[in-house]
């Protein structure tokens, strides 16, 4: 049987009431934007589940986080996952909608893991669906409020599907955020892109591109992820 936590090496995830599970990519992807950012004003972590993200940037630094949660039950899973790490001081966990919440905070660093899937087959599990299923937050609503809460010289990171990439691109545009930072990942050498990982800027820069593969062969972890990888896996 599958555990219902999964451990790191300075924190655990209990995720047994959440929909969501840790997955390989959502810890490349904390682990991608924990090596990028500089800021040590308050961080927001959009859709926050289990609390995945914002213990990871979290982990040797001094910084606050607020992490906002819509489902009841995941929320609690993500009070339960802040309250047993070591950095249950620096998290506040919220509960709310995004799309109803209002702060007078502009936050330098902006990060969602959003539902991925908009108008596809869905679960008959309602807690699944306001997951995985962007009907309750699509991602005209996504950008919409991330820049509505970034600062002037923010930065907001987002981890997408990689079918999304253009979708996301175009999006981002309308509301004049500029990609500063896009890293296509893949799960070997021989397989085509799965996800995409974007940092997006407040103000026009220059986008640096890169390629990411989680494993070389069967056995082994490539050596980039295993760089960014190497402070949270109990196993590198």
């Amino acid at each position: 049987m599958r555990n219902s936590y999964f451990r790191f090496k300075q924190f655990t995830i209990h995720q047994d009431n959440c929909a969501m599970k840790v997955t390989t990519d959502g810890c490349l992807f904390g682990a991608w934007v924990n090596a990028k950012i500089q800021a040590t004003d308050t961080l927001l972590d959009i859709g926050a589940g289990t609390g995945l993200l914002s213990l990871m940037l979290s982990q040797n630094r001094s910084v606050k986080v607020d992490a906002i949660e819509i489902e009841t039950s995941c929320h609690g899973q993500l009070c339960q996952n802040i309250g047993g790490s070591p950095f249950s001081g620096n998290i506040n966990p919220i509960l709310g909608d995004i799309k109803e919440w209002e702060t007078d905070m502009r936050y330098q660093t902006v990060v969602s893991n959003p539902p991925f899937y908009e108008k596809q087959l869905r679960s008959d599990q309602a807690g699944i669906n306001l997951a995985r299923h962007a009907e309750g937050l699509t991602l005209r609503a996504l950008f919409f409020h991330a820049n509505r809460l970034m600062s002037s010289q923010g930065f907001f990171y987002v981890l997408m599907p990689f079918y999304r990439k253009a979708e996301c691109l175009d999006m981002a545009s309308q509301f004049e955020l500029f990609p500063a930072s896009i890293a296509e990942v893949k799960q070997s050498p021989f397989h085509d892109p799965f996800r995409v990982m974007i940092e997006f800027s407040a103000t026009t820069v220059h986008t640096e591109t890169e390629t990411i593969i989680i494993k070389k062969n069967a056995s082994d972890y490539a050596d980039a992820f295993k760089m960014l990888l190497a402070p949270y896996y109990l196993d590198l």
